[in-house]
């Protein structure tokens, strides 16, 4: 007898980043950096001269990404608290990412739009946004009432002035979006 059930895998930021790709020097942005997995691998990735800035609304994620990062032994990731639902709330200047990460964050957020233009806003010309979010199907996440259909989401950042590049692996729960400035 056979099996039917396919292997679920998990996102693994890792993975993910190497695939937009994230080069040494760069500059990265992680908007609502939870438990600061992507920062910690981003600043692993941009290397001694790269940058990663994490910001979230949550002292609490902040502290475990700041954790997270010297455990990992990288020290080119700052964090700071941001409302994404506020436009300008970042306190970085505009035009200064190659790189903006939105995770599993959307769903959670009212103003949506404010958030992706705060992304647009601080992408350089060029520079590349990723969105991952829960797909509608997925048997783990949070209710699916809250999450986005991905046509939702791409027609949320075409809205915004950024253009498709990708569809990336994201494993068997989420879906990811790399779009450009």
């Amino acid at each position: 007898m056979t099996s039917t059930t396919k292997t679920r895998t998990f996102l693994n930021p890792e993975t993910l980043l190497k695939s937009i790709p994230l080069e040494p020097d760069m500059t990265v942005v992680d908007l609502g950096c939870g438990n600061g997995h992507y920062a910690a691998s981003a600043g692993l990735m941009v290397g001694k001269k790269g940058l990663v800035h994490a910001f979230d609304v949550l002292e609490d994620a902040l502290s475990q990404t700041a954790t997270l990062a010297r455990l990992v032994g990288v020290q080119n990731v700052s964090t700071r608290q941001c409302n994404l639902e506020k436009l300008g709330s970042c306190d970085l200047e505009g035009s200064i990412a190659d790189v903006v990460i939105v995770s599993s964050i959307l769903h959670q957020l009212e103003n949506k739009g404010n958030a992706i233009r705060e992304a647009y806003r601080l992408l350089k010309t060029g520079g590349r946004l990723l969105v991952v979010e829960w797909k509608k199907d997925s048997a783990l996440g949070p209710q699916v009432s809250e999450r986005i259909a991905e046509a939702e989401i791409r027609k949320l950042l075409e809205s915004n002035g950024l253009r498709p590049v990708a569809e990336l692996p994201a494993g068997s729960f989420h879906y990811a979006l790399l779009y450009s400035k």
